[in-house]
C-alpha cells in the first residue's frame, strides 16, 4: 500500500508540473480571441510562406507541432527539401486560388531556383490561422520556350468574376470534375468546356491556337511534313472538346483522387491536385477521330507512368474557360500522391 501511495503521489505532482507547463503555453481561454480567416487572410498566409523560403527562414511561421509538409510527394520536414535549402527568388508569375470554407489556399508560381526558372505550385491548410499541411510540388526542368506564357498570368485568372457569370461552390466543383470526367469518358461533351476553353500546361498553349502550333507541353514542335506532325498540327488548333472527342487520352487509365480541395468563389476558381494514373494500356487503339491522317491503329507501349500536378479551372457561367496546369511532376508506375492511402494503382 505505501508503494501504491507513492505511485499516486507521484503521479499526482507530475500531472500538476505538466497542467502548469500548458498553462504557461496558452492564456486562458477568451472567446474574443477567435477569428477567422477570410480569403484575404488565406492569401497573405500562403505569401508569408513564399517569403520564408526565399530567406530561408521560417522563424514566426504560423506552424503547429504536427504540421506535415510534402515535396513532390514525399514527406519532409520543415527546413528540408529543395524549396527551403535552395536559393529562390520570386516572380511576377502569382495566380492565387483561396477558400475560406475549407480552410485551403493554393498557389501557382514561377520561381527562380539556383538561378534556373522553375514552376512551383504550394497547396496549404490553415485552421485557427495556422497551417496544419503544406504541399509543394516542382518542377525545374523548364525551356525556355515555356517562359513566353509564364511571365504574367492571364487576367481571368486574377479578377474578381463578376455577378452575372458567378457560379456557386457546388457548381465549381462539378464543373472542375467534369474536365477529369471527360477525358476518362473519352468525349467532350462530358465537360463543361466554354467554346472559347484555353488550356495552358507547364507554360504551353496545347489547345486552340490560331494557327498550327503545340498539342502537347514541351519546347518541340513536330514537324508538319511528317505523320505526326500533321497530327499534331491539327490537335494543336481544336478546342478542348474537340481534342477529347479524338480519344487521344484514352492512354490515362483514370485521374484519380482528384482531390478538388480549393475552391476559390471570389474569383470563379476550382484549383484540383489530380493524381494521373498511365498504366500502359488504352482504352481506344483506333485511329483518332475527326483527325486527318490519323494511322488507323495505335501501336507501342502507352505511358507507364503515374504524374501528380496543380490544375487550375477559370470557371464562369458554370463553363471552363482557362485551364492552367503545372508542375508536371512524373512518378513510377503504382507510386502515390503522398496524401491518399492506396493511390498510384489502376
Amino acid at each position: 500500500m505505501k508503494n501504491l501511495w507513492l505511485a499516486f503521489t507521484v503521479f499526482g505532482l507530475l500531472a500538476a508540473r505538466n497542467s502548469v507547463s500548458v498553462s504557461a503555453q496558452e492564456p486562458p481561454w477568451d472567446p474574443a480571441r477567435v477569428q477567422g480567416c477570410d480569403r484575404a487572410c488565406l492569401v497573405a498566409i500562403v505569401d508569408r510562406y513564399l517569403d520564408a523560403l526565399v530567406k530561408q527562414d521560417r522563424t514566426g511561421l504560423p506552424l503547429e507541432p504536427e504540421t506535415r509538409i510534402t515535396e513532390n510527394t514525399a514527406t519532409v520536414g520543415i527546413g528540408e527539401g529543395i524549396l527551403w535549402r535552395a536559393r529562390v527568388e520570386p516572380t511576377a508569375f502569382k495566380i492565387h486560388v483561396a477558400d475560406p470554407v475549407s480552410g485551403q489556399v493554393g498557389l501557382q508560381t514561377v520561381l527562380n531556383i539556383e538561378g534556373r526558372p522553375a514552376l512551383v505550385a504550394i497547396r496549404l491548410l490553415v485552421q485557427r490561422r495556422r497551417i496544419l499541411e503544406v504541399e509543394q510540388l516542382l518542377d525545374r526542368n523548364i525551356a525556355p520556350q515555356a517562359m513566353e506564357l509564364l511571365r504574367t498570368p492571364r487576367p481571368t485568372l486574377l479578377n474578381d468574376v463578376t455577378a452575372a457569370e458567378r457560379t456557386s461552390r457546388e457548381g465549381l466543383i462539378w464543373a472542375a470534375h467534369s474536365y477529369f470526367d471527360a477525358l476518362e469518358g473519352d468525349s467532350g461533351k462530358i465537360g463543361a468546356f466554354a467554346d472559347d476553353c484555353v488550356r495552358h500546361e507547364n507554360g504551353y498553349q496545347t489547345v486552340a491556337n490560331k494557327t498550327p502550333g503545340r498539342a502537347a507541353p514541351g519546347p518541340n514542335i513536330p514537324s508538319p511534313d511528317t505523320p505526326q506532325g500533321r497530327v499534331f498540327a491539327q490537335l494543336s488548333m481544336m478546342t478542348c472538346a474537340q481534342q477529347v472527342d479524338t480519344k487521344i487520352f484514352s492512354f490515362m487509365t483514370k485521374l484519380r483522387p482528384r482531390r478538388v480541395l480549393i475552391v476559390d468563389e471570389q474569383k470563379g476558381l476550382a484549383a484540383a491536385f489530380p493524381l494521373f494514373v498511365q498504366d500502359g494500356t488504352r482504352r481506344y487503339d483506333g485511329p483518332y477521330i475527326g483527325i486527318k491522317d490519323s494511322p488507323p491503329k495505335q501501336t507501342g507501349l502507352p505511358m507507364l507512368i503515374n504524374m501528380v500536378t496543380m490544375e487550375t479551372f477559370g470557371i464562369r457561367g458554370g463553363r471552363i474557360h482557362e485551364v492552367e496546369v503545372f508542375p508536371f511532376v512524373v512518378l513510377p508506375y503504382g507510386t502515390g500522391n503522398g496524401w491518399t492511402i492506396g493511390a498510384g494503382r489502376k
